[in-house]
């Protein structure tokens, strides 16, 4: 049996490619989106009450994920990408079917002529997601206190110590102007070290620079152990 879907909305994120996204939601728990919803689902009547959350499931789709891509057995990053586990037991975004599921802060509903637009915090998802369904979160029924968490029992711990340079503060400085919050967010999203867990770091990729789209520019930085040095922001 085939079942057919039809997106309501679309995120806008300020993750613009899937390298740097966070692993999970909250974990970059400034991280900012909004949601705009598709014209025949934009109806301020479809979020009555909405705003009374403070926070919301989204139900997404993995939409740079080819068809096909998925595998019964996955190499999660939280086991360091050399252990595998079923795709069941992982948020591999290869799955049979690649849907997602993240709970996000809700912080403000503005209705708007084209329709209500709801702004968020926390999401892990990248830009121009397809969003198939909303769903408020309900504390008295979505947090179980005995729950377990497998081979992922509590959140990744950081011990990285970010520094910026002093090109790297003053862009940031004028950024916030337009983005408030940036150095935090940017703190946030290297705490979580993106690099890939295999990543080598043998002598030789010791001055490798990284980048990551965010919003409208690429962050650059290099990292040694466990000292990450921010670059720049270099406008794309």
């Amino acid at each position: 049996m085939t079942y057919t879907f039809t997106p309501i909305a679309r995120i806008h994120s300020c993750f613009k490619e899937k390298f740097g996204i966070p692993r999970q939601p909250n974990l970059v728990k400034d991280a900012p989106s909004f949601l705009v919803f598709e014209p025949e689902f934009a109806s301020p009547e479809a979020v009555r009450e909405l705003q009374g959350f403070s926070h919301i499931w989204l139900v997404f789709v993995f939409h740079r994920s080819k068809p096909g891509q998925w595998q019964p057995m996955v190499r999660p990053p939280r086991l360091g990408g050399n252990k595998k586990v079923g795709v069941f037991a992982s948020r591999s975004p290869f799955r049979p079917n690649p849907l997602g599921m993240s709970a996000v802060r809700l912080t403000s509903i503005e209705q708007t002529d084209q329709g209500p637009v709801l702004h968020l915090k926390g999401a892990d998802i990248l830009d121009q997601t397809p969003i198939l369904d909303i769903k408020p979160y309900l504390p008295y029924s979505d947090i179980i206190q005995d729950s377990v968490g497998g081979f992922a029992p509590k959140a990744p711990g950081s011990d990285l110590c970010i520094e910026f340079s002093s090109q790297a503060l003053a862009q940031c400085r004028e950024r916030e102007k337009e983005i408030p919050g940036l150095i935090t967010l940017i703190t946030q999203v290297l705490e979580q070290d993106p690099r890939p867990a295999y990543y080598d770091e043998s002598p030789k990729n010791s001055h490798k620079i990284f980048g990551i789209r965010l919003f409208d520019f690429d962050l650059k930085w290099t990292q040694k152990g466990r000292a990450i040095h921010v670059i720049s922001l270099d406008p794309v």
